[in-house]
């Protein structure tokens, strides 16, 4: 089997680094997972969090890179205190996490090691995993890529951070993330088909697109508006957050929060389109209320 990490383009970026040999691309990680933490999580979309949390296991490192990033202290790592893992060593911990009443097994930022993932998930189901897995990304992602998780993800929720060239180059070096994106999104829609909630209230399969409020950010949100339900309408669910918070690393108007007169009006603007699947965050919810205790 070819492997992927030897000359690496699992990401847009291309790095084409051997990351087998010890070399790191923009990611900077090795070719092994590196897991921070995995827990229960209540912070996700009650279809997700459900009752007796969402089993998410929190992956060091990141392709995109958003100067704004509320994980930036894992994101931007390695940290030097994560548990580097083979897919049976991950399998492992999607059992345990179910065993622990998980609805679902939610990991968040694992392309950059799709390779290995997409063995865990196909060895975790062979050993008797029964919930949904998800997939939590920036949705910078290749069609190629995703294409390794055919038939073994249940639920995408992908980001779409950004409209415009102007604000993903200045604000994540990325000039082509919305066409990027797009992609990415038509691929995960075509995996899971429209949107399936249990008995339960759960998630079973579908996609969640997340859109993050920014700062100054208001047409570039319409924009994303416009497309996601122009494209996909309610066979997707869109999720509206209003909790952006300044990090360390924040300048000029991304040290500040966007007005609750902006989110306010994307709500408004949200439900003219029509779009009865759809998330609206509260605009008083606080990012920093949300980020778990990495180790770092």
């Amino acid at each position: 089997m070819e492997n992927k990490y030897r000359n690496c383009t699992l990401c847009p970026r291309r790095c084409g680094v051997d990351r087998t040999s010890g070399n790191t691309g923009f990611c900077r990680m090795p070719d092994q997972p590196l897991v921070n933490l995995y827990k229960l999580h209540y912070g996700e979309e009650p279809i997700i969090s459900g009752k007796n949390g969402s089993g998410t296991v929190f992956f060091e490192g990141c392709s995109l890179g958003c100067v704004f990033c509320q994980n930036y202290s894992i994101s931007r790592g390695p940290t030097g205190h994560a548990v580097r893992l083979d897919s049976d060593g991950l399998a492992d911990i999607y059992l345990e996490l179910e065993e622990q009443g998980a609805g679902n097994i939610n990991l968040v930022t694992p392309m950059h090691f799709a390779p290995t993932v997409a063995d865990s998930i196909s060895k975790a189901k062979s050993r008797g995993l029964s919930v949904p897995v998800a997939i939590n990304c920036s949705g910078y992602d290749l069609v190629s890529t995703l294409r390794l998780f055919d038939g073994l993800v249940d639920i995408y929720m992908p980001d779409m951070k950004y409209f415009s060239a102007k604000f993903s180059s200045e604000y994540s070096k990325a000039s082509d993330y919305f066409s990027v994106c797009a992609s990415a999104i038509d691929e995960m829609v075509r995996q899971t088909g429209d949107i399936d909630i249990g008995s339960d209230g759960l998630l079973k399969r579908g996609v969640i697109v997340r859109h993050l409020i920014l700062p100054g950010g208001l047409f570039d949100s319409k924009h994303i508006i416009d497309y996601l339900t122009s494209r996909y309408g309610n066979r997707i669910f869109i999720s509206l957050m209003s909790q952006y918070t300044p990090m360390p690393s924040c300048t000029g108007k991304l040290s500040e929060r966007p007005s609750r007169r902006s989110c306010d009006s994307l709500v408004d603007y949200l439900a003219s389109r029509g779009q009865e699947n759809a998330f609206v965050q509260e605009y008083d919810s606080s990012g920093k209320d949300m980020i778990p205790e990495f180790l770092t």
